[in-house]
């Protein structure tokens, strides 16, 4: 079979949906299908690394102006013809708002080509049909084209809530997002391999994400004075860059935080095995449109256990006592409490890092979430 895999979100940009793209590329690869990634080009920017093992199935389009700005849809004949000219099996679109996945799912219909949209975002207020029903019919052409795709796939039930404001509830099935089990093992460690730094304190608390206020990194450092006045030599890495970045330096300060929480900075993604297990515990304390989090299986198969705020997708991957601890969103007490509550207790540390792991391995691992994929693949066609 060959399967177009059509997105705004690649590399060099990084986030959720580029690694998505990446495992789901790899493993189709492995199950003997043909890919290729149909992404715009972004000028000036060199593809980011881990870009490279599947930059030889990259197809580029221009974008029609040329900025690079998300938003600015790729050139419409380059888009078409590619489309036309690789006789592809199926189009697989990834996110539902953005133009070269849209444009894609319309130019195949078109051309009588099986097409699937994958939804990995959900927005504020994402459950409310209050506002969303009314805003889908205002937000028409996103309706018009979601609804051009033959099957929709949603990575959570959250993610499919959100999608079902723009399309119908039949056409759309949740098949969540993978991991690379074999990347992301269960092996402790205290060397810092290929990190910038080789001697930590412990225990040691980690975040990996976009410092931006929706993944409430704000929260987090805000629950560190109560979380240090029970374990007081507990260090918090910050793995990531957004526009939030000098608050953050700021409020460190300004909590007197400095000797506790280490700012690396974009992290690359070779790297971020080694720094999951150097950690005792990882946190995800979104605040908002969190449909899924990645970051959780990543940590989930490297046997971190986890602490997570219950929004969004993440209460449907952590169960909450079971293979994490979920806490309320935005609370810093409550999300201090739930760190002290783990690091205070190594059994019940361990029980939560062994059964994630077996969630991971039984749910989330690739050649699991590949296989969902190919039965959509095959009922379109």
């Amino acid at each position: 079979m060959k399967v177009a895999l059509c997105t705004d979100w690649f590399y060099p940009r990084i986030g959720g949906i580029q690694s998505h793209v990446i495992g789901l590329t790899l493993e189709l690869t492995k199950q003997g299908h043909e890919v290729v990634i149909i992404t715009k080009e972004m000028n000036g920017k060199k593809s980011h690394h881990r870009g490279t093992e599947v930059e030889h199935l990259v197809r580029r389009v221009k974008p029609l102006v040329p900025l690079s700005h998300i938003l600015i849809p790729p050139d419409l004949t380059e888009l078409k013809d590619i489309l036309k000219r690789e006789k592809f099996d199926i189009v697989h679109a990834h996110h539902a708002f953005t133009p070269t996945s849209l444009m894609s799912v319309k130019f195949a219909r078109k051309l009588g080509i099986p097409t699937i949209l994958t939804n990995h975002s959900i927005f504020l207020a994402n459950s409310s049909d209050h506002l969303w029903t009314p805003m889908s019919h205002f937000l028409f052409p996103f309706r018009h084209y979601i609804n051009e795709a033959e099957k929709i796939i949603a990575v959570s039930k959250a993610a499919a809530d959100f999608i079902e404001h723009f399309s119908r509830r039949e056409k759309i099935v949740v098949i969540p997002n993978g991991v690379d089990v074999h990347r992301f093992t269960f092996v402790k460690s205290t060397v810092a391999n290929g990190l910038p730094f080789s001697i930590l304190k412990k225990p040691t608390i980690l975040y990996v994400g976009r410092l931006v206020y929706r993944k409430g990194i704000h929260v987090l450092l805000r629950s560190m004075p109560y979380i240090l006045e029970a374990i007081p030599d507990t260090q918090l890495l910050i793995a990531g860059s957004g526009y939030m970045e000098s608050f953050i330096r700021l409020l460190t300060k300004s909590l007197n935080l400095e000797d506790h929480i280490r700012l690396l900075g974009f992290v690359p993604e070779d790297e971020l095995p080694s720094l999951y297990n150097l950690s005792d515990l990882f946190i995800l304390p979104s605040i908002y449109a969190e449909s899924f989090g990645i970051t959780l299986l990543e940590a989930m198969a490297s046997g971190t256990p986890i602490v997570a705020s219950a929004i969004g997708g993440i209460p449907e991957v952590v169960e909450n006592g079971v293979n994490g601890i979920l806490f309320k969103k935005g609370d810093e007490l409550d999300l201090a409490n739930a760190v002290i509550r783990v690091l205070d207790d190594p059994a019940l540390a361990n029980e939560l890092a062994i059964n994630a792991r077996k969630k991971v391995e039984e749910q989330y691992s690739w050649p699991v979430v590949v296989k969902a994929i190919e039965g959509v693949y095959e009922n379109v066609m």
